[in-house]
């Protein structure tokens, strides 16, 4: 892991994961065809990408480093965070037709009975 040796390295390192991050807000109109084709394409890469980092980390444990180890473990939190996002805007969208949803959530969906957590 890089140690950010200033501020300055700390401010571009911060917009590069904002950068990375940003691809994961649903632009279109709650509600609208466009916004449940967005929200499904960006909910399937979240449970894809967390289906490859957890296979990851059993498959290549021994050879990963602590550090590696660590950066996987912190992006599995960025994307529960992000599920969380999806989640509400999922609500939302339905909350505007009158359908009520609670009682589901996308990260703990995808979590699996048999998931250990890192």
């Amino acid at each position: 892991m890089k140690k950010v040796k200033n501020f300055n390295d700390f401010d571009l390192l911060l917009a590069q994961e904002i950068t990375n991050l940003d691809r994961f807000i649903v632009k279109s109109p709650l509600g609208t065809n466009e916004f449940w084709s967005e929200w499904q394409k960006k909910a399937g890469e979240i449970v894809v990408t967390k289906a490859a980092i957890k296979k990851a980390i059993r498959v290549y444990e021994k050879k990963l480093s602590p550090g590696q180890i660590v950066k996987l473990s912190a992006m599995l939190e960025s994307f529960k965070e992000i599920a969380s996002y999806l989640e509400l805007l999922r609500e939302t969208a339905l909350k505007l037709k009158g359908i009520d949803s609670d009682g589901f959530n996308l990260f703990d969906t995808i979590e699996g009975e048999n998931d250990e957590e890192i």
